[in-house]
């Protein structure tokens, strides 16, 4: 029963984490645990025109995780916060990542970093916080939220291994420090060790994902965004591949008692249907981007490191996440690729068909029993002389231009074939993601609420 149920969050939060913004330090960074107190201004920044839904039914669902349970002496800082947008008319989802650190005005207050909205309202008010992140969301970004799902990092391993871990694909290796088991001591020093994911396919467990989705030692906050958005992917996966929705009413109060959140039963039932015709290759995945979206900065009243908006940017961006595609662009094929293994390292098809994924095609891994490869091979399909993806194909693939083959047929099965060499993990992170380094002999390990990548 209890899996079921964890299945059906999946549901909700999957309806409903590019450059680095920060410079990795040589012990991981820890989680705030008393925000610094807001920035007063006397000039309100001006609020962000709304979003054009081009009168379709959109859903808005702000997801968000947080690092501790909400009580009067520590609300928790959002520092998983996510826009999740379904178009009820086409049947469209996109998911968009907000950085933690993005400066904003939050109404009545002053300006903070996005991920103390909450924090800052749970404190003045208990039970305002959600209200609070609303409208900051729609005065900074300029999309109405219409419902919010929190998950605590406490009951997040607990959602993972109830539908028996989830599949990743990793394809830039991640450092960071972690506990050597779950359930030690986090303040003793003995209890951690340095550990690396490397690249390939990984199932990972409780307490694995929530290092992985919260590690930045050698990655940042926009990169752990993405992984973030991973995670969902794999949890919509899974409830897919184990038919876990159904009895849907039946659950829905044990559900509850997982995830706090304002959407009631009957608006629930109604997004199951997108849930059920949407495959993960449908939807569209956005992060903020450095020096486009954002720029690193500092705040004027203590030189905090920020994240400054670009406000152009931004509602361009907000702009195509919440904005549904046209009929046209809905009903259009995504280009094909059939990704072979050709390594002979399991999984890594896998890998390169999730990058190709996310970046717009429908990635198929397909067996073939030819010749094993080095290097990344592709064979073009299409014969297409303009506006050809296959460069997207390269350059996410690493792929050199005497790697490729052009051989157009008409009657083709798939518009690519990509065959993955045994040399692919070395050159497979194309991110702003820096390489596992070695270990600092006096690097300190975390603070104790450091632990899971702080």
């Amino acid at each position: 029963m209890m899996r079921c149920c964890i299945g059906l969050l999946c549901v909700l939060l999957w309806l409903s984490l590019p450059v680095f913004a920060q410079e990795a330090t040589e012990a991981p960074p820890t989680e705030d645990t008393e925000p610094t107190e807001p920035e007063v201004i006397s000039d309100i920044p001006e609020a962000m025109p709304l979003v054009d839904e081009g009168g379709y039914d959109i859903i808005n669902i702000l997801l968000t995780g947080h690092t501790t349970g909400n009580n009067s002496s520590n609300p928790g800082l959002t520092d998983s916060l996510m826009i999740v947008s379904l178009n009820k008319n086409t049947g469209s989802v996109s998911v968009v990542s907000i950085p933690r650190d993005l400066w904003v005005y939050m109404p009545d207050t002053g300006m903070v970093k996005v991920n103390q909205v909450y924090f800052f309202a749970e404190r003045e008010e208990a039970g305002s916080g959600f209200a609070a992140l609303k409208a900051t969301i729609q005065h900074n970004l300029g999309v109405i939220i219409d419902y919010y799902a929190r998950v605590n990092f406490d009951s997040f391993p607990e959602l993972i291994n109830s539908v028996g871990g989830i599949d990743i694909s990793v394809d830039c290796a991640i450092q960071d420090w972690r506990l050597k088991e779950p359930d030690l001591d986090v303040s003793n020093p003995d209890n951690w060790e340095m550990y690396t994911l490397n690249v390939g396919r990984h199932n990972l467990r409780g307490s694995m994902a929530l290092w992985y989705v919260r590690s930045r030692r050698t990655s940042s906050d926009i990169d752990r965004g993405r992984r973030q958005q991973d995670v969902l992917r794999a949890l919509y996966r899974k409830i897919r591949a184990e038919g876990l929705l159904e009895n849907f009413p039946v659950l829905w109060e044990q559900l509850n008692q997982i995830v706090v959140t304002d959407i009631n039963l009957p608006t629930a039932l109604g997004l199951l249907p997108v849930a059920l015709e949407t495959d993960t290759a449908d939807i569209q995945y956005f992060t903020f981007r450095l020096t486009q979206e954002i720029n690193n900065g500092f705040s004027d009243d203590e030189g905090r490191f920020i994240l400054e908006p670009n406000r152009e940017a931004i509602a361009t961006l907000m702009q195509q996440v919440v904005l549904p595609p046209t009929a046209s662009q809905t009903s259009r094929q995504l280009p094909t690729v059939a990704v072979v293994n050709a390594s002979g390292i399991d999984g890594l098809a896998m890998v390169a068909a999730d990058r190709l994924e996310l970046e717009g095609f429908r990635a198929i891994v397909v067996d073939d029993p030819g010749n094993r490869r080095a290097y990344n091979y592709v064979v073009d399909y299409t014969g297409l002389d303009k506006s050809n993806p296959i460069e997207a194909i390269k350059d996410v693939l690493s792929i050199a231009d005497s790697e490729v083959e052009v051989t157009p047929d008409p009657q083709r099965q798939y518009d690519y074939m990509v065959y993955i060499g045994s040399e692919y993990p070395t050159f497979s992170c194309t991110r702003s993601v820096e390489p596992p380094r070695e270990i600092v002999v006096d690097e300190p390990t975390p603070e104790p609420d450091a632990a899971a990548g702080g």
